[in-house]
């Protein structure tokens, strides 16, 4: 697909590299809609983009349901004329949990749901956008944030690529190719110390991926 002038999606592009992953489209030349949850975070990396060009938009939205993200997709269309054709569907990883630490998995299994639903959410809205065009790129991007030491990153990896593979077979018939990027897994890796060559790393995957007309149902593990 030619990112130029494309309608590309980024969800919590509040994060450190929801922002990255903005800015480097936005200097593509596509038109960029960041949402996110937290307005402030959002609205850094609106005006950060902004500086770069005028290409950009902002959506709030308050909570993760089916009808918050409905009624995002139906704002875009308003403003802009058309749905989006790119989704970057990025969050964060999952918090490392042990069984044996004696801790309450409550949490977890919380945090857990909430990813898969975040995923699956916005992946299935923008399906049924792509599918009446005929076309489109869904980008699931999961990472850690730089101070988030202890990631779930094997749960993580098997949840983003269980949705990758399984979407982009029910969705070839559409034209609408899916792919995944994740952080590498090593748990012995420093992200802190390398995050901004992963950062670097993990944005310029999810381009190729894009652009790569060819490339679906695979998930790419990028590291510095």
């Amino acid at each position: 697909m030619i990112i130029k002038n494309s309608v590309v999606l980024i969800t919590s592009a509040g994060t450190s590299l929801g922002a990255m992953i903005a800015l480097h489209f936005t200097r593509l030349g596509a038109n960029v809609v960041l949402c996110d949850t937290d307005e402030a975070a959002l609205r850094s990396t609106y005006l950060r983009c902004k500086d770069v060009a005028g290409n950009v938009d902002m959506v709030q939205i308050h909570e993760l349901s089916l009808e918050s993200i409905e009624s995002l997709f139906d704002k875009v269309e308003a403003r802009l004329g058309r749905s989006p054709n790119v989704l970057v569907n990025h969050w964060t990883s999952l918090p490392r949990q042990s069984l044996t630490n004696g801790h309450k998995g409550a949490q977890f299994i919380a945090q857990f749901s909430m990813l898969a639903s975040s995923l699956f959410l916005f992946g299935q809205v923008a399906a049924e956008r792509m599918s009446k065009t005929h076309s489109g790129v869904i980008v699931n991007v999961v990472a850690q944030e730089p101070d988030q030491h202890y990631s779930d990153l094997d749960n993580t990896t098997s949840m983003v690529t269980g949705f990758t593979k399984s979407w982009a077979k029910e969705l070839k018939p559409h034209n609408i190719r899916v792919g995944g990027v994740i952080p590498v897994s090593d748990h012995s890796y420093n992200v802190a110390a390398n995050w901004s060559q992963i950062q670097d790393e993990l944005t310029r995957t999810t381009e190729y991926i894009v652009s790569n007309d060819y490339f679906s149902g695979r998930v790419v593990s990028a590291e510095a």
